[in-house]
This record gives C-alpha cells, structure tokens and sequence, in this order.
C-alpha cells in the first residue's frame, strides 16, 4: 500500500494561501498593515507542518 505524503501537500496549502493573501491585498491596494499578521501566520504554520512531519518520520 502506497503512503501518500500528506504534510507537504498541507504546508503547500498554507504557503499558496499566504501568497494568494498578499497578492489579493496588493491587487486592492489595501494596506498591508492588515495582510502582514495572517501572511506571517500562514507562512508560519506552514513551516511548522514540515518541521512536525520530519520530526515524526524520522
């Protein structure tokens, strides 16, 4: 039975959605005083679900 290799499809969920944030907030002309937390967040969670896979593959 084939593993499917869940956690990098996740983090790569979670760093599409930061860029598609900061994208949305440059293309309204928005502040990004605003997008800043979330984009931060998102990019961070994203990290923290490769770190976690590796550490509990390993």
């Amino acid at each position: 039975m084939r593993t499917v290799l869940w956690a990098p499809r996740f983090a790569a969920v979670y760093f599409l959605a930061a860029v598609a944030l900061l994208v949305l907030f440059i293309a309204i002309d928005s502040s990004l005083a605003i997008a800043a937390p979330l984009v931060l967040i998102l990019i961070g969670l994203g990290v923290a679900v490769l770190i976690r896979n590796r550490t509990v593959r390993q």
